[in-house]
């Protein structure tokens, strides 16, 4: 497992003793001010309070102008517009907020929403002719219709114009609509490019007139829930709606009905709230959702709260489920890509699989099921692949599809699907012949276990709100491992301590219950952790939650280990020995010595993070020459029918051996 330093420059030590002076700070936590470049009062502040900025300008997006004088065109005339939005979170949030800002503005408004059962994602014909039926004459789309060329061209012909609010990628040419405000677009100030479906939306409301401040609860919302990058607008949405959620009377009843009486952080949004909203649409109506953000009736929120806190319960079902069926389908250790269908996957949940299955096998992954015929499908991917680039390769295969670089939606007629799988495999081994570069855990800083206190945990909160794009910083801890402790009712997590100069401080593990052998092997260990506050009997307290776990070793030296490892796998060329001179020397006796010592262990299979740095340069060899293997991160014994000859390793010069 390589760890990587985020930023290993050194920052100059004058700037961080002049940050905490001025502002009294810990030296670690003034070190990472210095290293992201706020050194002066204004930048600090500016950063560690994004809830005193102002929001986003609506009319730095781009036909921002035209859109606002359309719908108030339509508003004047007393036309009828309809809201068109999506049935994930942040379509649901979009869709509430500009559906309420036009009824407030006395706009002739209604709403609809696609059916993931139904046409999918995204503005179709049906949904066209059935909103034309209904007397609309504007349609507004909301975290969509930046793909819907052909559906906007169809509603033109019944003389029904659309206005497009969006934040997906842009293709290579604009939908002709009445106007196209989408923050991905690259003809505006790049800081917006950030903004989800519910944000722009939002705009779009305080630039037709309507008090912004009464939808930011719900746009932070939409925004956690939809991963987008946590840049200055982003956080500032964030921080500044993040308090007003318990007093949103729908997220309250949502927070009721899940038995949860405060909102202890973002973690709230993502995590609470935002599957509940899900829900609605992954298992059902995703107008449920919007009513519930929209009526006015206390009762009916109730009620609504309440079947969706039950939509979530089935839905998780649901999802174990698939989650076995997927698995069953698969047959490599180490796939490069998974395609894979199912006749009776819910299409509201497969999205939630995929990501599962992406954490668990590192590989981009898209499911499919059939619905109305045809396979409907949705995906998720790992940081080396743009999996939206790579759909757009094969784009003509589709009747549709969209997205971004990490996740993305398809549907396609079935009998593509052998050709589509195929294809996709053959694009992923040709950009990585030698298999899917591993991704190092990524850290902020080293730290002493001193500096693992409450006041230092304190001030990482200034940091928030965290997630994507402005990760809760990961720190790289060493010290002596013991009591090592299975948790939880499903033995699922793991507890220990760590100690080092007499400071001790406990760790937690979640999801890791099953690397207990892996940690009561080490002695010393090197922990990647985060620290955070927690409380106990409402006092303040330090939580120290664990990431990963490997024997001591420096960054450059795994660095190095990993690259012969990845290249003696492939067949490829060993790394130049300015990566190799990181690797310490050791003999032939080390080696043999080594592996005797550790062979009734290989035979079942060591975990590569549980050697130290000597032992996993022993490995190296012997697993060039064929007497060992490794898989699922693990070095474990091979058959061989010959005598191998160690001398025989081109990595046997190289480590200098005897």
């Amino acid at each position: 497992m390589e760890f990587q330093r985020t930023d290993a420059r050194p920052v100059c030590d004058a700037i961080i003793e002049s940050i905490q002076t001025r502002f009294g700070f810990s030296k670690p936590f003034a070190a990472m001010l210095a290293r992201r470049g706020l050194v002066d009062d204004a930048s600090v502040t500016a950063y560690l309070h994004p809830e005193a900025q102002s929001l986003p300008d609506p009319f730095g997006l781009k036909d921002m102008d035209r859109a606002a004088a359309r719908v108030k065109a339509a508003i004047a005339a007393g036309e009828r517009i309809c809201v068109y939005g999506d049935y994930d979170t942040d379509g649901v949030c979009a869709t509430s907020i500009l559906t309420d800002a036009l009824k407030c503005l006395h706009a002739n408004v209604t709403y609809l929403l696609p059916s993931r059962q139904g046409d999918g994602y995204g503005l179709s014909n049906r949904a066209v002719d059935a909103m034309h039926a209904d007397g609309v004459r504007l349609i507004v789309t909301v975290d969509n219709g930046i793909s819907a060329h052909a559906e906007i061209d169809y509603a033109k012909t019944l003389g029904v114009e659309t206005v497009v609010t969006d934040h997906h990628r842009c293709h290579e040419t604009l939908p002709a609509a009445e106007a196209v405000v989408c923050s991905s677009r690259t003809d505006q100030d790049a800081a917006y490019g950030c903004l989800c479906g519910a944000a722009v939306a939002m705009l779009l409301a305080g630039a037709l007139g309507a008090d912004v401040g009464r939808y930011l609860p719900v746009a932070a919302l939409a925004t956690m829930a939809d991963v987008v990058p946590l840049q200055p607008f982003n956080r500032t949405i964030v921080k500044k709606g993040l308090p007003l959620v318990s007093g949103h009377p729908a997220l309250a009843a949502l927070l009721d009905a899940a038995g949860v009486q405060d909102v202890t952080g973002e973690g709230t949004l993502s995590f609470l709230l935002a599957p509940r909203i899900n829900a609605a649409g992954r298992m059902g109506d995703a107008t449920r959702a919007v009513r519930l953000l929209l009526t006015d009736d206390p009762n009916e929120r109730r009620a609504i709260a309440t079947e969706l806190e039950s939509e979530n319960v089935r839905r998780r079902a649901e999802e174990q489920r698939i989650f076995r069926e997927a698995e069953v389908q698969i047959n490599e250790t180490e796939p490069r890509i998974l395609v894979l269908r199912g006749e009776d996957w819910n299409t509201g949940v497969i999205g939630i699989v995929a990501s599962r299955l992406v954490e668990r096998y590192r590989c981009p992954v898209l499911l499919f099921s059939t619905v109305n015929g045809l396979l409907v499908g949705s995906g998720r991917s790992v940081p080396a692949i743009d999996l939206f680039a790579l759909l757009t390769r094969h784009q003509t295969m589709f009747t549709r599809f969209g997205g971004h670089r990490l996740a993305a939606g398809a549907t396609l007629l079935p009998e593509r699907f052998e050709t589509l799988k195929q294809e996709l495999q053959s694009d992923v081994c040709g950009l990585f012949p030698q298999g899917l570069p591993a991704e190092p855990i990524r850290y902020e800083d080293t730290l002493a276990v001193s500096d693992l206190t409450l006041t230092f945990a304190k001030e990482l909160t200034l940091l928030s709100p965290f997630g994507e794009g402005n990760r809760m910083p990961l720190f790289c801890v060493e010290g002596t491992l013991s009591g090592v402790r299975v948790m939880g009712r499903d033995g699922s997590h793991l507890g220990a301590k760590l100690t080092d100069g007499g400071r001790e401080v406990r760790l937690v593990a979640f999801g890791m219950g099953d690397r207990y052998a892996q940690w009561s092997a080490l002695e010393r260990a090197q922990a990647l952790v985060s620290v955070e506050l927690s409380s106990y009997l409402g006092k303040p307290e330090l939580s120290v939650r664990t990431e990963a776990v490997r024997a001591p070793i420096d960054d450059a030296t795994e660095a190095a280990v990993s690259a012969c490892i990845h290249a003696i796998r492939y067949g490829t060329e060993l790394p130049d020995r300015t990566v190799l001179d990181a690797l310490p020397k050791v003999s032939e006796t080390q080696i043999r010595e080594t592996y005797r010592r550790l062979l009734d262990r290989l035979r079942q299979g060591v975990s590569i993070d549980c050697l130290d740095a000597a032992e996993r340069t022993a490995m190296l060899p012997l697993l060039e020459i064929g007497v060992l293997r490794v898989e699922n991160g693990c070095f474990l014994t091979q058959t061989v029918q010959e005598k191998k000859q160690i001398q025989k390793a081109l990595l046997y010069p190289v480590l200098c051996l005897e």
